[in-house]
């Protein structure tokens, strides 16, 4: 079969698409058929050795999330989950024909996706959800900034609190891209390459500021954050494309009697009672929501999709054909 594998750390270039044995399920795994898999954040920064949190090693096969159908199954897992449509996350393999995972990451596509959606809802959906109602129980009337306003799950962020009754302000780099944001029904967008965005935000907020801001960048602009929140406002960090963010000493939280939190999806998950799983589903099929899929890259193409998004040319997500339409 046909597999990507990264022996090493380092750019696209150390992306290698090769032929290898196609793996035999073990106990308590399932085999699938990759159908797509998402070009997820994490792809990148564990070929580059950016990440230490659940990092496969090397030589790994990257692939954070995909779909596709169970081929086969090993001791101890059902043998009808055969033929079903599935998708999984945080199992790595994706970006290969076959890929053997542990059974119980396995979630049941909903009949009305097509493959593409398959392969991003489980991260994409259930993750947007959870830090609106679970990390933030964001309220009506409240003051939402979304970070990477333009990625996919933050457009899918401000659908989901637009429909909580929130306001939101998206925040883009670059004015090039307002108008792909502004489908998605902010109340503004400002550009965060600018210095001064934090006055936007207050501005649109009578002074005041943000009530929360979710950020999916942090860097040496995460402090930012702090001149745009509202007192007794949460800064919400979902991780760390712009690199680390500096220390923040407490002292500066006291001022405004804000807070700072981190967030992992599943942690939220184990207290969700599958909530967000009802939610999105529903709201993805009949069109409430949207995940935006932009940009569709073949295996083969695998250095340019991760060259893209390093060079922050992808708007939504970008998704990468294996199998295709199963």
């Amino acid at each position: 079969m046909q597999s990507v594998t990264v022996n090493a750390p380092g750019g696209p270039e150390v992306l290698e698409l090769t032929e290898t044995a196609t793996p035999t399920p073990g106990p308590g795994e399932a085999l699938v058929k990759v159908a797509y898999a998402a070009l997820n954040p994490l792809d990148n920064h564990a070929r580059a050795d950016r990440i230490k949190w659940n990092h496969p090693g090397y030589p790994f096969t990257p692939g954070f999330e995909f779909c596709g159908m169970v081929d086969a199954v090993g001791e101890g897992v059902d043998a009808s989950l055969v033929g079903q449509r599935v998708a999984t996350n945080g199992q790595w393999g994706g970006n290969a024909e076959f890929a053997a995972v542990n059974a119980t990451s396995l979630v049941s596509v909903p009949p009305d996706f097509d493959w593409k959606l398959a392969s991003c809802f489980s991260t994409c959906a259930y993750t947007a959800w959870l830090l609106v109602h679970s990390a933030a129980r964001v309220k009506a009337h409240q003051w939402v900034v979304v970070h990477s306003a333009a990625g996919a799950v933050g457009s899918l962020v401000i659908q989901i609190a637009k429909s909580a009754g929130a306001q939101v302000i998206g925040l883009v780099g670059g004015e090039h891209k307002f108008e792909f944001v502004e489908q998605f029904g902010p109340d503004a967008v400002i550009d965060y390459l600018r210095d001064d965005w934090p006055d936007g935000v207050k501005a649109l907020t009578g002074g005041r500021g943000a009530d929360v801001i979710f950020d999916g960048n942090a860097g040496d602009r995460a402090p930012m954050n702090l001149d745009a929140v509202a007192p007794l406002g949460h800064i919400i960090y979902l991780g760390a494309s712009a690199g680390q963010a500096p220390p923040v000493p407490p002292s500066m939280l006291i001022g405004k009697s804000c807070s700072m939190s981190g967030f992992v999806q599943y942690f939220h998950q184990a207290i969700s009672g599958g909530a967000e799983m009802a939610a999105t589903h529903k709201a993805l099929a009949d069109g409430s929501w949207r995940i935006p899929i932009e940009r569709e890259f073949d295996l083969a193409d695998i250095a340019e999709a991760h060259r893209a998004w390093e060079a922050r040319e992808l708007l939504g997500r970008a998704v990468i054909r294996v199998g295709g339409e199963l």
